[in-house]
C-alpha cells in the first residue's frame, strides 16, 4: 500500500512539473503583435488598388479590381494586421451602399485580384459616378 501511494504521489509531482513548465512557455505578449517578421510595419501604402471592370445588374454592382503589393515585404493578414477595402456608392436619390472585402495575401510585388458584389436596393438607380474605393487598416 506504501509502494502505491508513493507512486501517486510521483506522478502528481511529475504532472505538476509539467504543467509548470508548458503554462511558462505559453505567452499571450505576441498574440496582437502585427509587425511583420523582417520588423517593418505594413501601410495603406504598400497597397495600389485598380478596377478592371464593372458590371451593372438589377440591385448590384459587381467590381472586379486589383490590388497590388509595392512594398518590399510579402502581407498577410495574420501577420501585419488586417487591411480592408471599402467600396462605397450612392443611388440617384442620394441613398449610400457600402462594401467591404478583407486583404488576405499578397506577395512581394504581386498583384491580386478579386470581385465584390456591391447590393442596393431593387428599384432603385446606382450612379456609378459616386463609386469610391478606399483602403484602410482595421
Amino acid at each position: 500500500m506504501r509502494k502505491l501511494s508513493f507512486l501517486k504521489s510521483t506522478i502528481s509531482l511529475f504532472l505538476l512539473l509539467s504543467m509548470s513548465i508548458l503554462l511558462t512557455n505559453c505567452s499571450s505578449s505576441n498574440d496582437e503583435d502585427h509587425a511583420p517578421s523582417n520588423g517593418t510595419a505594413f501601410n495603406v501604402a504598400d497597397f495600389a488598388l485598380t478596377y478592371t471592370n464593372q458590371q451593372l445588374y438589377n440591385d448590384y454592382l459587381v467590381i472586379n479590381f486589383n490590388i497590388k503589393n509595392t512594398s518590399k515585404t510579402s502581407y498577410l493578414v495574420y501577420e501585419q494586421g488586417t487591411f480592408t477595402v471599402k467600396f462605397t456608392a450612392k443611388t440617384t436619390d442620394g441613398e449610400v451602399f457600402q462594401r467591404t472585402q478583407y486583404v488576405e495575401y499578397v506577395e512581394t510585388g504581386v498583384t491580386y485580384t478579386e470581385s465584390v458584389h456591391l447590393y442596393y436596393t431593387v428599384g432603385k438607380k446606382l450612379d456609378l459616378t459616386t463609386l469610391t474605393a478606399v483602403i484602410v487598416k482595421d
